[in-house]
């Protein structure tokens, strides 16, 4: 169920509202996160076994924190993302693309259509996926990684994307929307 009211600008209307699907769409990048994470709990599992057998502390403290950041990336990351897809809707407007909350319409986030250069959409054959305004985070990012090895600049990234529609279903009735806004739309199938 949507909110009754979402505060909008004046002359702008409500072209698509969107409700997401509580469930997840792994396309090719969220499935060698998927691997990745579970390769780093594995070590960060080793090292917990280890530093229960030192007696230095400062390598106990160190494993604690590999460990604990691993159990985000692996588990608890999905528990953050479900609940925004519970608690959030999408609005499509003749001017931006909302994020909002569904219990009270605020808005949480938004994008004006004029800075958005590109649509990217990643789908099934059921046409259910995610919508991606801008480009997609890839999975390393050499300049910005959320995680490295050894300080490095390299690195796997977990940043999600800013400004996207996740776990949206019956995408083949949005793309004609966002084609009447002249949004450029990049179709990628899964």
């Amino acid at each position: 169920m949507l909110p009754t009211k979402m505060i909008v600008n004046n002359n702008e209307i409500i072209l698509k509202e969107i409700l997401p699907k509580k469930s997840f769409f792994f396309n090719m990048t969220e499935k060698l996160r998927i691997v990745f994470s579970i390769f780093y709990l594995a070590i960060a599992v080793f090292f917990i076994i280890n530093a229960l057998n030192s007696s230095f502390w400062l390598f106990s403290i160190i494993a604690i924190g590999i460990f604990c950041n691993a159990l985000y990336i692996a588990f608890f990351r999905w528990i953050l993302k479900y609940w925004k897809l519970k608690n959030h809707y999408y609005s499509i407007t003749n001017q931006r693309v909302i994020i909002a909350e569904k219990a009270n319409g605020k808005i949480l986030k938004y994008k004006a259509l004029n800075e958005i250069e590109q649509v990217n959409i990643e789908m099934n054959a059921e046409y259910f996926g995610n919508i991606i305004f801008g480009e997609p985070e890839g999975i390393s990012d050499k300049h910005n990684g959320s995680f490295s090895f050894f300080l490095q600049k390299r690195g796997v990234n977990f940043n999600e994307d800013k400004y996207a529609f996740f776990s949206v279903e019956n995408i083949d009735e949005i793309i004609p929307v966002l084609n009447e806004l002249g949004l450029k739309v990049n179709k990628t199938f899964y």
